[in-house]
């Protein structure tokens, strides 16, 4: 065989050995509750890790003080592509919920809380933005990507989690079950 076909065979041994590497090693992980609270199984039930965190106006915001309210937390950040086509969904949800009692937690992943304001403003949204400048939340909840949605029962117990982009239709299908 000619050397550049042993070169060739070589590289793409070699991309798949890393490829195989990548995908066992950086996947996203989660545990047994979380994939439960994916599938909203009975057991899938599990409590919230609390939370405060400062709005664009400074103030503190604590997730335990939103209890006996359902909670849309949603996990994101300006420059996020996917997390961009997902908040005008985000604003709808927000207001065709928001009288229902439903609080929607934009979460901001890392960014400083000008840019945010900035972005917030320019897109006329009205959804409460919280700002994990320091990603201490996002580490709490095992995020290693961005958006993801979770949802936090009355009693505080997370009962849906989503990895990736959501429409409004799968954001309501997830939100209506917590309003009988």
């Amino acid at each position: 065989m000619k050397k550049s076909t042993w070169i060739l065979i070589g590289a793409v041994a070699a991309f798949v050995l890393l490829s195989l590497y990548v995908t066992q090693n950086y996947g996203i992980k989660t545990d047994a509750a979380a994939l439960a609270a994916e599938t909203k199984t009975e057991a899938a039930k599990v409590p919230a890790d609390d939370f405060t965190l400062k709005d664009l106006d400074g103030k503190e915001v604590t997730l335990s003080g939103l209890k006996g309210k359902p909670v849309y937390i949603n996990f994101w950040a300006t420059w996020c592509k996917w997390c961009g086509k997902e908040m005008p969904a985000l604003e709808k949800v927000y207001q065709d919920y928001k009288d229902k009692g439903l609080v929607v937690l934009s979460v901001d992943v890392g960014e400083e809380q000008g840019e945010v304001a900035k972005y917030i403003a320019e897109k006329q949204y009205h959804f409460p933005v919280v700002l994990d400048s320091d990603k201490s939340v996002t580490y709490a909840y095992g995020i290693k990507s961005i958006p993801v949605s979770i949802l936090v029962n009355e009693s505080g117990d997370v009962v849906f989690r989503r990895v990736g982009h959501m429409t409004e239709e799968e954001m309501r299908a997830a939100i209506d079950p917590l309003f009988p």
